[in-house]
């Protein structure tokens, strides 16, 4: 039985300050379908007070991680109910085309989706509906969400360590507004890299190579003008 919003609220309220806070926050954000609050936030916020040790780090890792986890069970679960939306007709084809995918290869589809900052509820949705086994996806999406959580809690601190060294100590709401600024002007310029000369450069000299003409292919895109 899930809480009320003003319930729950009220309980982060209480717990603020406490890794059980960024659980409780986290999953309250991913248990919502195509939600609009960017997941990071609550990760962003944590971060900003209560980060002065190595522990705590882990710490936030894996309360995020959880609470992304067990909020992608209860989409898992909405997704049953899709299921009687969804056309029989549609519903066969999707799983005949599941029923003779590799496991190992949709194992790796999801475990990719669910580590990436992308949008993945569609996916988890989809999976539902069609009768694919929730048990199978949450053994793939639990892991995976400990990389995305590691992901966001070391972007977070380091942004966080930038936004204080070069203005200092902000208020939260300054901090939330720099904070999604920097997330989305990083995004665009991702969106201008030439990725595929990374890939190439991957596959010609390994990581190193990756990553040097990833560098490259950002400094070009900070300076060129975007294409009509």
């Amino acid at each position: 039985m899930f809480l009320p919003p003003a319930a729950l609220a009220h309980l982060l309220r209480l717990l603020r300050g406490t890794p059980l806070w960024l659980f409780l926050a986290t999953f309250a954000i991913q248990a919502i379908p195509f939600n609009p609050v960017p997941n990071y936030i609550p990760i962003a916020v944590y971060i900003a007070y209560n980060i002065r040790r190595p522990e705590d780090v882990a710490l936030a890792v894996l309360s995020a991680a959880a609470g992304a986890a067990l909020g992608k069970a209860v989409v898992l679960m909405l997704g049953d109910r899709a299921r009687a939306i969804m056309p029989p007709s549609s519903r066969n084809a999707l799983k005949y085309v599941l029923d003779r995918t590799a496991e190992a290869r949709l194992d790796l589809l999801i475990f990719a989706v669910a580590a990436s900052p992308l949008p993945d509820d569609e996916l988890y949705i989809v999976l539902s509906a069609t009768g694919y086994s929730r048990r199978r996806v949450l053994a793939v999406v639990a892991p995976a969400k400990i990389l995305w959580s590691l992901f966001h809690v070391l972007y977070a601190v380091a942004t966080y360590r930038v936004i204080k060294l070069i203005i200092g100590d902000v208020n939260l709401w300054t901090y939330s507004a720099i904070f999604s600024a920097v997330t989305l002007s990083l995004t665009l310029l991702a969106l201008r890299m030439d990725w595929d000369s990374v890939v190439k450069a991957y596959y010609a000299g390994g990581v190193r190579s990756a990553a040097k003409a990833a560098l490259r292919s950002a400094m070009y895109a900070l300076w060129r003008r975007p294409s009509h």
